[in-house]
């Protein structure tokens, strides 16, 4: 059989090292986080596996697009407004946060924690309509839980622990945060572990990617039954060596289960 290199199609500058790595013998293009379109690739052809369609890289690109997907499978996740439908902001349950609809790795993020604080950040935002409106959830924990389609599931996940040095404490990300795998002390699994990889699996389902890393902030483990949300999916996660090791052997069954 004839042996093809799988095209990535990533601007995620991790994902470098699983260009011309993945080698199956079916054309294949793989995206993360692109929206590159099959015939720019592989012109006139049909014949062609995708890994996250177009279609699955904007369900979850757009942070109200991905939200609308969750609720169809009723995945937990942030009370949330849109400024492109009407809202009363003295019944906002402040603290608030405020996120860029295409956002990436918390540019553009503030909390806001009354109406006073409200109503100066939107006086100096005319662009408001780039932004939607979050309840904020100050959950003492964060996971990044990585999961694939078909009978895959759930396959690698870190916890985002908060240096610290941190000063800016109410969010989680590569800023303020070390990442530790499921295999150290500090992982600290949370009581619901089943039910947080269950919702990971219904986000693939929901915005239809074969491939994404899911953000989830959790309750500490005082609590018999912590809650849970889902704060979105990645399709174009950061990777590190152990993570592009992974996403290649993930990624090269994906392919190889694939009918064309």
């Amino acid at each position: 059989m004839i042996q093809r290199k799988a095209r990535i199609r990533t601007k995620n500058p991790s994902a470098k090292p699983l260009r011309a790595s993945i080698i199956t013998n079916k054309r294949a293009i793989v995206r993360l986080g692109s929206l590159t379109p099959l015939g720019k690739v592989f012109p006139n052809r049909r014949d062609v596996v995708e890994i996250n369609t177009v279609e699955a890289i904007q369900n979850s690109r757009g942070k109200i697009r991905m939200k609308d997907c969750f609720s169809k499978l009723d995945i937990p996740q942030a009370e949330w407004w849109s400024f492109e439908k009407e809202f009363d902001s003295n019944k906002f349950p402040y603290p608030i946060v405020l996120k860029r609809i295409f956002g990436f790795k918390g540019h553009g993020m503030a909390l806001i924690n009354n109406k006073k604080e409200f109503d100066s950040w939107y006086s100096q935002h005319k662009n408001h309509h780039d932004y939607f409106i979050e309840k904020f959830y100050n959950y003492a924990r964060e996971y990044r839980i990585h999961v694939a389609s078909g009978n895959i599931g759930c396959f690698m996940s870190w916890r985002k622990l908060r240096r610290q040095d941190s000063k800016e404490r109410w969010f989680f990300n590569s800023s303020n945060c070390n990442w530790v795998s499921d295999q150290h002390e500090l992982f600290d699994k949370p009581k619901c572990w089943k039910q947080m990889e269950a919702a990971a699996i219904c986000c693939i389902k929901s915005t239809g990617l074969d491939i994404g890393a899911v953000d989830i902030r959790v309750q500490s483990n005082e609590h018999d039954n912590p809650k849970f949300i889902v704060c979105e999916i990645n399709s174009a996660p950061a990777l590190g060596e152990i993570g592009i090791i992974k996403y290649k052997e993930i990624i090269t069954n994906l392919i190889n289960s694939k009918n064309v």
